[in-house]
């Protein structure tokens, strides 16, 4: 099936997400991609509240389409809802895992990196590694993110290999100003975030 994703995308998140497998297959390498470089290959990055999800067979191969409400727009320009596409999901006859492909409840806050693709939807570039998680810190009461591969240093989930550390409770504004800064090129003047 092809996808209408810009070329300099689709290769960024080959490299970022699948560099080598080992000899049995058991295992996938992944390098570790900063916040900063996904913001910089992305398309349209958002703040956003999931609405739901469903599951489509299209081509021969079962999608998860999952639609979120649009809080904040970081970069780029997005509607007032936007749909993500991502390969796997479950039917009432089949069950479809895609490792490293994040799933969404409703109701939950995430930042995403996006591509655009065929239909006006999206995908999240490097998958779970363009993913991050918005939750409230017990201890401090503010709000926190934390990308979706944080949880791949346990044994028990995915066989994968990073260089360097996944962003964990980092406070939400001080990773704004990350993504802010990134996309301004460091500049004194950061780009003005646009609420909905």
């Amino acid at each position: 099936m092809r996808h209408s994703v810009p070329v300099r995308v689709v290769l960024a998140s080959i490299l970022a997400c699948f560099t080598g497998l080992n000899s049995n297959l058991n295992a996938t390498t992944f390098i570790r991609v900063s916040p900063e470089r996904l913001a910089s290959v992305s398309t349209l990055v958002v703040r956003a509240r999931c609405v739901g999800s469903a599951v489509q067979t299209r081509g021969g191969e079962i999608w998860t389409i999952t639609s979120f409400e649009v809080r904040e727009t970081w970069k780029g320009g997005a509607p007032a809802v936007i749909r993500t596409r991502l390969l796997g999901g479950r039917t009432a006859q089949l069950t479809s895992q895609v490792a490293g492909v994040p799933r969404f409840r409703a109701g939950e806050e995430v930042v995403m990196f996006l591509a655009p693709i065929r239909g006006g939807e999206y995908s999240i570039v490097s998958w779970a590694q363009g993913t991050f998680r918005i939750h409230r810190d017990p201890a401090t009461s503010g709000l926190v993110v934390t990308q979706d591969t944080a949880s791949y240093n346990d044994p028990n989930s995915l066989s994968m290999v990073f260089e360097g550390r996944a962003v964990r409770n980092l406070p939400l504004e001080e990773f704004h100003r990350r993504i802010e800064m990134a996309l301004a090129g460091n500049s004194n003047e950061a780009p003005k975030v646009r609420r909905k």
